[in-house]
Order: C-alpha cells, then structure tokens, then sequence
C-alpha cells in the first residue's frame, strides 16, 4: 500500500508487509519501508504478533493437543484479498492443528513519517474460523493416524485461498482435501463446504497417506494435491447446474507418479509457464524438483524433466516468477522465469549450505 500526507515536506513512502510462522504456533508480521529517496533500501521491524496456543473459545483451547508441551504448529499461511466474503479488509490466514483462521488486519497507529519505526504495529481481529472434522462415512479407511499420530487426531498441513472463485482448499491428514466458500450475506460472513476431494479407499495399494500440500492453478479450476506417498493429483473443478442450484463438480483428471522417490513426502505443488500455466513443479523431501505437464490426464509415470535432485538436501519451498525480465533488469537479459527454493536438513558446525542453480 501506498502512504501519502497532505504536508508536502514529508516524503511519501511504500509499506510492505512480511508475514511469518512456524512450529511455536506464532505468527509474526513485519513492516517494511522504503522512502522515495532510497527506493532501494527497506527498513523491516517487527509489527504484530499472534500466540494460537493462547486462543480460546468459552473457555476451552480450541487449537490445544494430546500434550500439554505441544504447541500448535501454523502450516498455512496466506494473504487473502475477497471482495465476496471481506470487502475492503486485509485478510490473514492461518491455521492450528484442525481449525483455519481469517484475521483481518489493521494498523494501530498509521506512522507519522517514513522514520518513525515505534508507531508501525498492527493487531490481529478475529474474522472467521472454521473447524474441520472426520467425515462420518461410516468406515476409517481414510484415516491414516500412523505411529506418529497414534490417535488419529485429524490436522491441517495445509489451505489455500483462491481469489478467482472464493474457494479454499484444505489439505488434511486423513488423506481428503476439503474445499470451501467464502461468502457474505448483510453484515454476516460464513464458509460452506462445495465438495470432498478423496480417491476412493483402496485404490493405491497401502495407505494412501496424508495430503501434505495443495495448490491452484491462477483461473480457479485446476487443483493439485500432494500426497506423502510421493504422488500428485490434478483435479477439475467446474460449476454445474443442478435442478435450477449451481454446484461444484469435481473430477479426478490425472495421477503424477514415478518422478519422486516412491513413499517420501512431497512439499508442494506450484502451477507456472506461461498465460495458460502449462507446467506443474513438484519439490520435496527428496531433494528433487521436478517439472509436469500440467494438463496431463490419465496416470503418468515419469516428467517432463528434474530440474534439481540433491538426496542430503530436503527442498521445503519453491516459488516461480513469470514474465520475462523486470525494469529494473538489463536488455541482454534473456531469462523465461526465476526460480527461488529453500531448503536443507538440519546444519552441523558449518550451517547449512545454500545452493544457486542455473535452469
């Protein structure tokens, strides 16, 4: 966002803002500023923190677990902009153990100028929360509690916001991506579950494993699932009529396959290449980023190529920039796209070693 004042001897200034989180269950927000003077230089602080071990409702930890010393871990995190379901509010996702979280974020104090670093802090208000639960399907062969969930407790490893439909997707540990609407009606905002994405049981031998990460395609109906088992599902979502009622139909299109060490998790899924997103890349525990079509259909065992593959170093995220080169880029340079992945097992004496690829 773009701060300005009508006193024409201050200077106007951009502020950004950093969201982070982690295993503690806090998430903490950042502000960064750049001056018109020094366009290149940002000055970051610290603006906002949030504890989801602390949050209650009627008295009783709704994010607490089996044990005491536990503490809530944040897999979610996400910006959210909905004119449907929060017009003109700056939306925070979050999520802790079983429940999703909408904070609508706003400033305190609006700094009186670009240097005044004491008054940048923002509060988190409660907008929505939703709580998710085991399907009442009658059977657990979609539960995959395991020996690290001996109770099969069900958790989030993640959720995501679209802003083309106003869907969210979550990713959870019995193996299901549940996706849901945001929506407004008056001075009321709620979220109403469209569909269940789930393989039939049974139909990969073993247990199929938890979803670990979820991803959409930028028009809202493309979908991809990551599985801990090391495959990925491509999904079509599409809106039908139903006796005079529209809903969402889904529909399994194709299972990814034999380009992940077979039985390690996958960390995520990212749509790119282009207008139409013609690429799917896939990175996890296996130190491996490979590159899909994202239009396949059917079973496909092997990709299009591997961009990365460094079995000592778990590669945890990536992003993609599209577009060619910015303004501030040279001429000459020629580069499609810019690759950005972290990652790394835990570091010894030397830390933990940083690797630039050229692709």
């Amino acid at each position: 966002t773009t701060n300005s004042d009508d006193d024409t001897t201050r200077e106007n200034f951009v502020k950004y803002v950093l969201a982070s989180s982690g295993a503690d269950g806090i998430v903490r927000l950042w502000s960064g500023t750049t001056t018109t003077a020094e366009s290149d230089k940002l000055k970051w602080q610290s603006a906002g923190k949030l504890d989801h071990s602390s949050l209650e409702k009627n008295g009783v930890d709704v994010v607490g677990t089996s044990k005491e010393d536990d503490s809530p871990q944040v897999y979610a995190l996400q910006f959210v902009r909905s004119e449907a379901a929060a017009p003109n509010m700056d939306i925070l996702l979050t999520s802790a153990n079983d429940c999703i979280y909408l904070w609508n974020i706003v400033d305190d104090l609006i700094p009186q100028s670009p240097g005044d670093a004491s008054k940048c802090q923002m509060s988190f208000l409660p907008y929505l929360s939703v709580r998710f639960t085991h399907l009442d399907d009658g059977s657990d062969t979609n539960q995959f509690g395991g020996e690290r969930n001996p109770n099969n407790e069900l958790y989030i490893f993640d959720a995501s916001y679209c802003e083309s439909n106003d869907l969210m997707g979550v990713a959870l540990s019995d193996g299901t991506c549940r996706v849901v609407s945001l929506a407004n009606s008056g001075n009321e905002s709620f979220v109403q579950e469209q569909c269940v994405l789930s393989l039939p049981p049974g139909y990969f031998p073993g247990r199929m494993g938890h979803l670990t990460a979820l991803s959409w395609d930028k028009s809202g109906t493309r979908l991809a699932t990551c599985i801990a088992s090391g495959r990925v599902i491509l999904w079509l979502l599409q809106v039908v009529d139903r006796g005079g009622a529209q809903g969402l139909h889904p529909s399994c299109v194709s299972i990814l396959q034999g380009g992940h060490d077979a039985g390690r998790p996958l960390f995520g899924a990212k749509y790119c290449g282009g207008e139409n997103q013609e690429l799917l890349m896939t990175w996890g525990v296996d130190g491996k980023v490979c590159v899909w079509d994202s239009y396949s259909v059917g079973e496909v065992l092997n990709p299009l190529c591997t961009l990365v593959s460094h079995s000592n170093y778990p590669i945890y995220a990536l992003d993609v920039t599209d577009g060619g080169t910015s303004s501030k880029a040279q001429a000459s340079d020629t580069r499609k796209c810019c690759i950005a992945l972290g990652g790394g097992s835990d570091g010894g004496f030397l830390g933990v070693p940083a690797y630039i690829y050229d692709v």
